[in-house]
């Protein structure tokens, strides 16, 4: 006879399949669970109820959140140092610990730290110097060009035509850069930021437009308390209300050529890679949600009562808490694997990445929903957490890349590159 192993524990781990972390990577997991638990979700149900203006008012408990998430010393530079092999299998699983807190404030850590790590990734001393310690924003859609920035070489357009040049443009001349123009609405933690950095057309002295109907770009950092910048009031939205989001205007704001990180030649790949990794990133965050959806779902159904019994004794209860996880567990193995081949010398791509946060999102919507679907009546009141979980997934569906428009460029690269089809 087979023997049967002794099962201590009969549940799997609640982070799901993972069979392979050591004790390093475990103790990581672990640290960023208990800050999501502890620190992230108590704040973010005070967040939710604010307006967005008290949400970034010097009492707000915004500033609380940011103080212990640098206490808790989990940074991309941070895990940088753990070496290539285990980056690639820390940082999402990172992600998804922060995206299990609260959504809204893991896109706001980190995305406040994205110009620092642009200015030390840089080596330019002047640069880390002047930004690194800057609370930041990444300026990369505008009032008329919002996703549609990422189709980059204006392969989804009608024949003929060509890409709009966009409401914000610089000017890179030998004595400086002259910006011009605003941003979208919607650019994460520009109420609060100190600097940006922004990715947007440019005009090298030659026009912005190249002969394939695309425009010249440029990467720069700007400090934001200049004269000529100007910031919308913080956005009143339907979730993720953790997050503060707004738009910058520039007026004229001129900054030093030193200030330009990416150029006409560099500017693609400069773009493209943050949008890479931060898509990838995204996609975690959103299987932390499902996770937490699934939690919430299944403490639940084991504590509701329905027909004399607890919830899930009910067969079609436990088949719809296994669709949930089944769910959750694709995401997640997606999400990593784009993880792997970024992290891989034949990264980063944006095409790993669009499957990646495509399907990660599109997953945690399903999940969320059906999670308030078994709550029933209860899943609508807002004083349960799943109801914020339903509000905050649909920003997942926008941010990095909204889903279509990231899929319609995924599709280009994949015929392109694989199959040889000319868009």
């Amino acid at each position: 006879m087979f023997a049967v192993k002794e099962v201590k524990n009969p549940f799997l781990e609640a982070t799901g399949l993972d069979g392979d972390l050591d004790e390093a990577e475990k103790a990581i997991q672990l640290k960023v669970q208990r800050f999501a638990i502890e620190v992230m979700r108590p704040i973010a149900a005070k967040l939710d109820v604010m307006t967005p203006d008290q949400v970034i008012q010097d009492s707000s408990p915004i500033w609380e959140y940011f103080a212990r998430f640098e206490a808790l010393g989990v940074t991309r530079s941070v895990l940088t140092e753990l070496g290539a092999d285990r980056l690639k299998r820390i940082v999402p699983i990172v992600f998804e610990e922060f995206g299990y807190g609260d959504a809204g404030l893991a896109v706001a850590a980190f995305i406040t730290k994205m110009p620092a790590a642009a200015a030390r990734a840089s080596g330019n001393p002047e640069l880390i110097e002047k930004f690194a310690g800057l609370r930041g924003c990444w300026v990369a859609t505008q009032a008329d060009r919002g996703s549609d920035t990422i189709d980059y070489e204006g392969f989804e357009l009608a024949a003929g035509s060509r890409q709009a040049e966009g409401s914000l443009r610089v000017e890179v001349g030998s004595d400086g850069i002259v910006l011009n123009g605003r941003s979208s609405d919607w650019i994460a933690c520009a109420p609060i930021a100190e600097c940006a950095l922004v990715h947007c057309p440019a005009d090298y002295g030659e026009g912005t437009w190249r002969p394939n109907g695309s425009v010249f770009g440029a990467a720069v950092f700007v400090p934001l308390n200049q004269p000529g910048i100007s910031r919308s009031p913080a956005n009143s939205k339907l979730g993720q209300r953790t997050l503060p989001t707004g738009s910058i205007a520039f007026d004229n704001v001129r900054v030093p050529l030193d200030y330009l990180v990416a150029g006409r030649d560099e500017y693609h790949a400069s773009f493209f890679s943050l949008l890479t990794y931060g898509a990838m990133d995204i996609g975690s965050i959103a299987t932390g949600m499902a996770r937490a959806a699934f939690d919430y779902a299944l403490d639940y159904a084991r504590k509701r009562s329905q027909g004399g019994v607890p919830l899930v004794e009910h067969q079609l209860t436990r088949w719809r808490l296994f669709e949930m996880w089944r769910k959750l567990e694709i995401a997640r193995a997606t999400v990593r694997r784009a993880a792997e081949y970024n992290f891989s010398k034949n990264g980063p791509h944006l095409l790993a990445s669009a499957v990646a946060k495509v399907s990660a999102t599109q997953a945690a919507n399903e999940v969320i929903s059906e999670a308030v679907q078994l709550f029933g009546a209860n899943g609508l009141a807002t004083q349960r957490p799943i109801e914020k979980l339903l509000r905050d997934v649909q920003v997942s569906l926008m941010e990095g890349g909204q889903n279509h428009v990231l899929a319609m460029q995924g599709a280009n690269y994949l015929l392109r590159a694989y199959y040889g089809v000319n868009s």
